[in-house]
């Protein structure tokens, strides 16, 4: 399954007004379902407390059906670490989502489905290409949500090992060209598969080399050795933390690219109250949320949002507990990019309540 933006505004697409049933399952070691079956336990007790008894009897009977759905989530053995569920009740639709990345436990019912969890996943392990650089040749590894798979090798052809002294200059040419000859490759990819970071892993010399050849990409340089035959998953794994400090990093930079903008009448914004202003007029191109973050707030009859306490006089508002979740869906409508910052970079936004955007105009 392709999990992006195409996805997430399916998702919010998918109202009902009976409910949608959200259900999200991390398989760790000793297995999430317990957790779900108590959040689960939670939701009926909630609606067992609903006065329209016709209501009730459809959302009970809609949560016994899913029974077999909900012991498959939460299966030990079935595959993928972090899996979802989405079920409206009106109209037997089903929509499963697994990453192999963590996602909570949860169950949720309101009108739309709850996004929250998943977009703070995807945001955690988006798409990254990862260059493996080796004197034979470059491997070229896609890794999304936690999936990594080997999408390209070019293998060089030296004329020379290097071995002499009067060959180790005509060898270093050879492999600098095969390097350049590398790079559209590389390119090309990182335009088809959207990767958000690109990390160059092999020997310093030689990755600088493809760096220089990218340019003005900036790549990451990772001085690490790789055997061949290394399985991607396997690669991955030896270079997480430096991925992770690549996602800390490129977050850092957005955040501070919107502060900048913010504060100098460009086309950036800064705090929760201004942010859904310009939300409500569908002029954010890009919303980031702290993805620790909590606001409350409102909605009003003509679906604006509003800060809790900050609605104009006179407009009758339905509170929100869970405001997040509506900016995410309100940015996803509007075809807008939602991301979730890093606790580590949220930098300036921590003094905003958290929030900010990247305005269209």
């Amino acid at each position: 399954m392709v999990h992006d933006l195409s996805f997430l505004r399916e998702l919010v697409a998918m109202k009902d007004e009976m409910g949608v049933v959200s259900l999200y399952v991390t398989a760790e070691p000793g297995g999430g379902a317990p957790a779900l079956r108590e959040a689960l336990r939670a939701v009926r007790e909630r609606v067992r407390g609903w006065p329209d008894r016709i209501r009730r009897a459809t959302v009970l009977e809609h949560l016994d059906a899913l029974e077999p759905e909900v012991a498959e989530l939460a299966d030990p053995a079935a595959p993928g670490l972090g899996r979802a569920l989405f079920a409206p009740v009106c109209t037997g639709e089903i929509r499963r989502a697994t990453l192999q990345v963590p996602v909570g436990t949860s169950a949720v019912l309101e009108p739309t489905p709850y996004v929250r969890p998943m977009v703070t996943a995807m945001a955690t392990s988006a798409p990254a290409g990862v260059a493996v650089v080796r004197r034979e040749g470059v491997r070229l590894i896609d890794h999304r949500y936690g999936l990594a798979e080997d999408v390209h090798r070019s293998a060089f052809h030296l004329d020379c090992d290097g071995s002499a002294p009067r060959e180790r200059h005509r060898l270093e040419e050879c492999l600098i060209r095969c390097l350049h000859s590398a790079a559209p490759e590389i390119s090309n990819r990182i335009g088809a598969l959207r990767w958000s970071d690109v990390l160059l892993v092999g020997d310093p010399e030689l990755t600088r080399i493809l760096a220089e050849a990218l340019r003005p990409l900036d790549a990451v340089q990772i001085g690490a050795a790789v055997e061949d035959g290394l399985p991607a998953g396997e690669v991955i794994a030896r270079i997480a933390r430096e991925l992770a400090g690549v996602r800390v990093r490129r977050d850092a930079e957005l955040v501070q690219r919107v502060a900048d903008l913010a504060l100098t009448g460009g086309r950036g914004c800064l705090g929760l109250v201004p942010t859904l202003g310009l939300l409500n007029e569908g002029r954010v191109d890009c919303l980031l949320l702290d993805e620790n973050g909590r606001w409350r707030g409102g909605r009003g009859r003509d679906g604006f949002l509003y800060a809790a306490g900050r609605a104009p006089h006179g407009v009758e508002i339905v509170e929100e507990p869970d405001l997040g979740e509506r900016m995410i869906e309100r940015a996803l409508e509007s075809r807008a990019e939602v991301m979730t910052v890093h606790r580590d970079a949220v930098g300036t936004l921590s003094a905003h309540d958290g929030v900010g955007a990247l305005l269209r105009w």
